[in-house]
């Protein structure tokens, strides 16, 4: 199994698998194109743009739910808008959880069977753990595996700073 680093190419595919928490469904290659930033066609995606990933393989886990919290209300919503949520909890769990929470700037996606975390080499070496990715151009221009639940909001502001 190949890891990913940093410049190397980001597959498109995975995406398509990922479950929408609102509808329950799959992305396919529609909704994919309008997450992934170098697959969107329209005029609306300008090179450059970048893809902010957060992806956390335990379920319910207090580590990423506690780094949504302060993400969703300490990152500008620039950097908000480009960022996405993905774990391996169900759609209703999630849902929940940013209802819960008042949260509603995010957008999460489910990954029950870790097949993209799998994909994109961010379980964890060791153990599962968060980790957090900056994809633009169809390649992985930043990647932060283990996380640090205190530090995330920083991490990600950094991450993005020379883009």
């Amino acid at each position: 199994r190949r890891v990913l680093f940093r410049s190397a190419p980001a597959p498109t595919e995975p995406f398509e698998d990922l479950i929408n928490i609102v509808t329950g469904n799959a992305l396919g290659k529609n909704g994919a194109s309008r997450v992934v930033p170098w697959l969107n066609t329209k005029s609306t995606s300008k090179p450059g743009e970048f893809l902010v990933v957060l992806s956390d393989p335990r379920e319910k886990s207090s580590e990423l739910r506690t780094a949504l919290k302060n993400v969703a209300k300490s990152l500008p919503a620039d950097v908000v808008n480009r960022l996405i949520v993905i774990n391996a909890d169900s759609p209703g769990e999630n849902r929940r959880f940013l209802k819960k929470n008042g949260i509603d700037n995010l957008a999460m996606y489910c990954d029950e069977k870790r097949e993209w975390m799998r994909e994109y080499t961010v379980l964890g070496e060791k153990r599962w753990a968060m980790c957090m990715m900056v994809l633009a151009d169809g390649r992985v221009q930043k990647l932060v595996r283990e996380v640090d639940v205190e530090l995330a909001p920083m991490v990600v502001k950094n991450a993005v700073k020379n883009l």
